[in-house]
């Protein structure tokens, strides 16, 4: 974007050598466009002077520092209001300024979403089916021993054809990880397994299709950012961030009329690649 070239040209002219310089201009910089109402140009010249020291060398900060500052920059960037993401950035800034700890990614190699062994994790999922258009497909819910139940039927009519579930998942549990691994039994039809981000928008959500066969437990892994991003289904330009997740969701959406059937058993966000 030519306005985070135009402030990264800005804060680096002049510069010193000296990393605290190089913040304490961005502060200069960032904190009057704050008071005069504009959090978002302010959260802008803040992330800008951040990812230069991310991205850059000779800043004196040792590869341990590193990773935790680019984690911490992951999650700000998710922030969805102006004002906290400009704030977010600004306790990155005072944490290098001050020399004290940035937050870590985490150490596990995954992190349980949903396993559907308690009531809240099967309330939080809701039925989308194509009615919303015209369509007439149908789909049901039912929690069964310790997994999630997905049923109905697709139908063609009314050039419908769709049925899908969706849940949310809390702002940045997916950052540090790269991938979602799912635990499913399907019904020998094509499948879609969504992400959606911040947005909330009909271009929030994104796709990775996956075969199943019928009435047998499958694991399934897919990474995150090779997501293909869909508008209302057509594919458009457009890459996913985990830090950006905001919910999970299953589509049955494979041009085909007739009962389908899938049951989950465990959503996981796993890490393919470390540090």
């Amino acid at each position: 974007m030519l306005i985070s070239l135009t402030l990264s040209l800005a804060l680096l002219a002049g510069s010193s050598a000296t990393m605290d310089a190089y913040l304490e201009r961005a502060i200069d910089r960032g904190v009057p466009l704050f008071n005069q109402g504009n959090p978002a140009a302010c959260a802008a010249v803040y992330a800008t002077a951040l990812e230069g020291i991310a991205s850059g060398d000779g800043w004196g900060i040792d590869a341990t520092r590193l990773a935790n500052l680019k984690y911490q920059l992951d999650l700000a960037s998710s922030v969805t209001d102006p004002r906290e993401q400009a704030w977010a950035y600004r306790r990155i800034i005072d944490a290098l300024l001050s020399d004290e700890p940035l937050g870590a990614p985490p150490k596990n190699d995954s992190r349980l979403l949903f396993d559907f062994s308690e009531a809240g994790d099967f309330e939080q999922w809701r039925i989308v089916v194509d009615g919303v258009m015209g369509g007439r497909s149908t789909g049901q819910l039912s929690k069964q021993q310790g997994t999630l139940l997905f049923t109905g039927e697709t139908s063609l009519e009314n050039n419908g054809g769709f049925s899908s579930i969706r849940a949310p998942v809390p702002a940045g549990s997916l950052a540090g990880y790269d991938a979602l691994r799912i635990r499913v039994k399907g019904d020998g039809r094509t499948w879609i397994l969504g992400l959606r981000d911040r947005s909330g928008t009909g271009a929030g959500s994104y796709w990775s299709r996956f075969e199943t066969r019928a009435g047998e437990w499958q694991t399934v892994t897919v990474a995150i950012t090779e997501m293909v991003r869909q508008y209302f289904g057509t594919p458009i330009q457009g890459k996913l961030q985990p830090s950006a997740v905001r919910g999970v969701e299953f589509y049955i959406y494979d041009k085909q009329a007739g009962p389908f059937r899938l049951e989950v058993d465990k959503i996981e966000a796993v890490r393919l690649r470390r540090n």
